[in-house]
Order: C-alpha cells, then structure tokens, then sequence
C-alpha cells in the first residue's frame, strides 16, 4: 500500500515564518511520501554557513490510537549547494500494522560549531493505516543454531550472507551463532545474523528490527568490521551503538514484538 501526498498521507510544512527575516542555517521544509513497505522523507534547508559540515537530526513515529509508538530516530549529512541551500531524502523502514498518525522532530545540526541553530521542528505527516504483515514468527538463534533440526533457508545455505559489506559462508555464520565474548561485534554479530536468516526464510518483518539491521550493517561497513575477526569494547562509544541495535535484534529473534509459536511459518 503506497500513500502518495495528500490529506492523510504528506503534507508539506513551510517551516519559515514569513513575517521574520530568513533564519541561518535553518530547515525550509519538510515532506513525506508514506507507504506500509517503507516510506521517505525529504527535507530542504537554506542558508547555510559555507564551509561547515551539518547533519539532519530526526525522530519519526508512527502513533496507534491505543499502546505505544513505534520511533525511528537517526541523522543524515546533508550537502549544500554554493548558494548555501540543500535538499536530502530519508528513507523510514516498514510501518506498524493498523493506523497511525505519523509525526515527529526535524532539526538541523552543525558538527562544525556543535550547535542547532534553528532548534527542534515538529512534523506532522497524516495517517497511514497498514495490514498485519505476513509471513513466518521470527526464530531464535539458538532455533538456527541447530542446523540438523533447522536447516538454513535454501538461498542462503547456497551462497551464504552478504553482511556489512562482507560474504560469510554457511559454515562461518554457523560459526558466529555460536561466538561468546564481551566483544561488542560478537554480541551483534549472534542476533544480527539470526535476523537476517528469520527474513531470509520468510519471516515477518517489523519496523524497527527493520532499522536496526540497516542501521547494524552501516556501522559494521563504516568501521570496515568483520564478524569473525574484529574487536570492539562494549563501553566505547561504537560498541554501545552495536549493543543498543543487538537489544532490538534480540527481541525480534525472541518475537517479542508480537505472538506467535516461534519459527511457524518459516520456509527451510
């Protein structure tokens, strides 16, 4: 189901009062294109300080009428033109099954002098109402662990897992499900893959485990880390970021975004 602009599904916010003179550094305007599968945000900004290096910072949620939101959060870098204006795409992972009004933050950040100028603006993108989504309940690690009982899918007991960057064999994904330590990438590594097989084999897919596996897989090829050989402190900074995306993974690989009888449903 795919929602183009209009009423319930975009709406475009000039977020610059014309009264006041134009702010610096300031986000212009903010649009959403929402669809079940995924959606896309675009924000445009002006007069930025040349030479300095910014990023967009947001918070998106999707809120039901009842029980708790679902958030995505993250940041993207944005490139200005030389007139000091620029225009960047988000992409938001799948949205919760039901109805949900969408609505959250935008804000422009400096990296260079570590300010916000213009300061938190608040976006409201409509309704969106989406079916449950298909398909099998989500396994445990410890469920593909037992590759005699529970076979790797077919697509990846042939070619293996393209993780971050990397190709890793079935042997050597059988090998990280089965990694102990307190290295932050084995931690990730363990859910990570046993994510990725629960969708390779048809798994139900849920908004943020969604985003934690794309948000997982950007920092693993940003660092150049490997799941079988690198080594990253779970107190430092990166390996919380690795923690926090393996708590979510975890809870996905467990089901417990939802009921179901854990691997139903999966085709191996």
């Amino acid at each position: 189901m795919k929602l183009r602009a209009g009423i319930m599904s975009s709406l475009l916010f000039a977020l610059l009062a014309s009264a006041s003179p134009a702010l610096a550094n300031a986000i212009n305007s903010a649009n959403a294109d929402l669809g079940c599968s995924g959606s896309t945000m675009t924000v445009t900004g002006i007069d930025l300080e040349q030479g300095d290096s910014f990023v967009v910072l947001y918070s998106i949620s999707f809120v039901p009428p009842s029980g708790p939101a679902t958030t995505v959060s993250g940041s993207m870098p944005v490139s200005q033109d030389m007139m000091g204006n620029f225009i960047t795409t988000i992409d938001l992972p799948a949205a919760p099954a039901g109805t949900s009004e969408v609505e959250g933050t935008v804000e422009l950040f400096d990296n260079t002098t570590m300010t916000t100028d213009q300061g938190e603006v608040h976006v409201d993108f409509g309704s969106l109402m989406c079916t449950a989504p298909s398909g099998g309940c989500p396994a445990t690690i410890g469920f593909w662990k037992n590759v005699k009982k529970h076979p790797f899918p077919p697509v990846v007991a042939a070619g293996g897992l393209t993780i971050g960057g990397v190709t890793y064999t079935p042997k050597q994904l059988l090998t990280i499900l089965g990694a102990n330590g307190g290295n932050a990438v084995v931690i990730l590594g363990r859910q990570l893959v046993g994510a990725l097989l629960n969708e390779a084999a048809g798994g139900m897919h849920n908004v943020t485990a969604d985003a934690a596996i794309a948000d997982a897989e950007a920092l693993l090829q940003s660092h150049s880390l490997n799941l079988l050989t690198s080594n990253v402190a779970p107190g430092s900074a990166l390996g919380q970021q690795l923690i926090s995306d393996e708590v979510i993974l975890n809870d996905y690989n467990n089901a417990n975004f939802g009921t179901c009888t854990e691997g139903s449903g999966l085709t191996l």
